[in-house]
């Protein structure tokens, strides 16, 4: 592992008492660098202090007062250099210092004072890899002889053992509430390695899932620099791997539970959101949607958590606002609104007496899948009077040549853009976030499917 992981200090810079975190730094080396000093919280990085190294190399490092006894990792980070350089630093909630006389800091020339938890982090990280080392090595013995081989056998036997070896650690690691222990844990799902050392996916796959729902630690999670990989990946493996929405939803509210943190649970069901658009798993987002609107922790529906309020499955669909669709419509379908000052179309009206159901699909001309279902649905869309069904192609597209060249291309009149991006009013009406994404809806615009699969799609289209 090439990070270093250090400890801060606590202080208050230019008052009398001294309260903030502070660490005392002592870079002689690095005399005349610009730095910035940033805190990892969820999803963000803040920069909290930025400052130029002096000719000694000493230099205080500070917590703001607003973060309160902070426990969690940060950055130090060079700036303004081709080389860069810097350290991700453990702040274990108090004063601790750290030097190193060298031009290149490594783990044998920087002294930590006061900072126990880098050096159990080391020894940790050490000891892990060691028991790994070993088990790959009889791994591969193991296989490349049969056995009939004189040591076989005992290859196959130091192969449990490390492999038994492995697991207790694991074990004991994630049973401990420390930082640290919980900090090597999420960092070991980041790098594939888990509970187990299953060559089976959907074993490997299911050990990380049940670990984030039912024993991570998102406190530290929060503070980690891995929030938002941790959640992707936990999306990832329930879309990809373990494919059971009835599980998903079982964890998504054994994780709610477990947040308590209003802060916290918002920024973790934004994310959710935004992975489940990304992966094409909207059709999710329905079925924990009530899970997280009864949670009461969530105040404001923005961005990504839009999509919990907004078309979702069961739903009204949202008028579709034209604006200046005008100008990129080849529909004579809405003539009458174009004279109108809100431009806006009734879903009620989209149906009429015609359809059956309604059709939206929300897309970007470069996106690779949405070309697909493009081509798909144009081509299905010429013929979709006589299976009473509208389908409706609306843009995120935010260059007007580029939106015109493919609505050419395809020769189809229901496509529709304002220009805006994921920023305009029929995006943030539906809560979309990521494209592709299908809105499918009865003539009475009611959501009855969301997702991005045409497979998925063909339960719900009437014949």
């Amino acid at each position: 592992m090439n990070r270093k992981f250090l400890t801060f200090i606590i202080v208050i810079s230019g008052l009398v008492i001294i309260k903030s975190q502070n660490v005392e730094m002592n870079f002689p080396k690095f005399a005349g660098k610009s730095y910035d000093f940033i805190l990892f919280q969820g999803d963000h990085q803040e920069t909290v202090y930025q400052g130029i190294i002096p000719k000694d190399g000493k230099f205080t490092l500070s917590v703001p007062d607003s973060y309160g006894t902070y426990t969690g990792m940060s950055r130090w980070l060079i700036t303004g250099t081709k080389e860069g350089g810097g350290l991700d630093m453990f702040i274990p909630g108090h004063h601790f210092s750290v030097s190193c006389p060298e031009e290149n800091p490594s783990e044998k020339n920087i002294v930590y004072i006061n900072n126990e938890g880098d050096q159990e982090l080391n020894r940790l990280f050490k000891y892990q890899q060691e028991i790994l080392s070993r088990y790959q090595s009889m791994l591969l013995a193991s296989r490349s002889y049969d056995s009939s081989f004189a040591y076989y056998s005992i290859f196959k036997t130091e192969l449990e053992k490390q492999k038994n070896e492995y697991v207790s650690f694991q074990r004991d690691l994630r049973e401990k509430s420390d930082y640290i222990s919980r900090f090597l844990s999420i960092a070991n799902l980041t790098r594939g390695i888990g509970g187990t050392l299953s060559e089976q996916e959907e074993e490997r796959g299911r050990d990380a899932a049940d670990y984030i729902s039912q024993n991570l630690d998102w406190k530290t999670l929060y503070t980690s620099g891995h929030w938002s990989t941790i959640i992707g990946s936990w999306i990832s493996i329930h879309s990809d791997i373990l494919k059971d929405p009835v599980n998903f939803t079982k964890q998504f509210k054994a994780i709610t539970n477990r947040i308590s943190s209003a802060e916290l649970y918002t920024d973790f069901c934004g994310r959710v959101s935004y992975y489940l658009g990304q992966f094409g798993k909207d059709d999710y987002i329905s079925l924990i949607a009530p899970v997280v609107i009864s949670s009461g922790k969530i105040i404001h529906y923005e961005g990504s958590l839009s999509s919990y309020i907004r078309g979702t499955v069961g739903l009204k669909g949202s008028d579709l606002v034209l604006e200046t669709y005008k100008e990129s419509s080849k529909n004579e379908d809405f003539s009458a609104y174009r004279n109108q000052k809100d431009r806006t179309v009734k879903i009620s009206d989209l149906a009429g007496s015609n359809y059956n159901q309604i059709l939206l699909l929300f897309y970007k001309s470069d996106c690779g899948h949405c070309d697909e279902l493009l081509r798909e649905l144009s081509a299905r869309s010429k013929n979709s009077n006589s299976k009473k069904i509208r389908i409706i192609g609306i843009s995120s597209d935010r260059d007007k040549e580029i939106f015109s060249k493919r609505q050419n291309a395809l020769g189809w009149k229901d496509l529709y853009c304002d220009y805006k991006g994921v920023t305009g009013a029929n995006y943030k009406n539906y809560g979309i976030t990521a494209t592709p994404t299908l809105v499918l809806m009865d003539n009475t615009g009611t959501i009855i499917y969301r997702g991005a699969s045409l497979k998925e799609l063909q339960t719900y289209l009437k014949k």
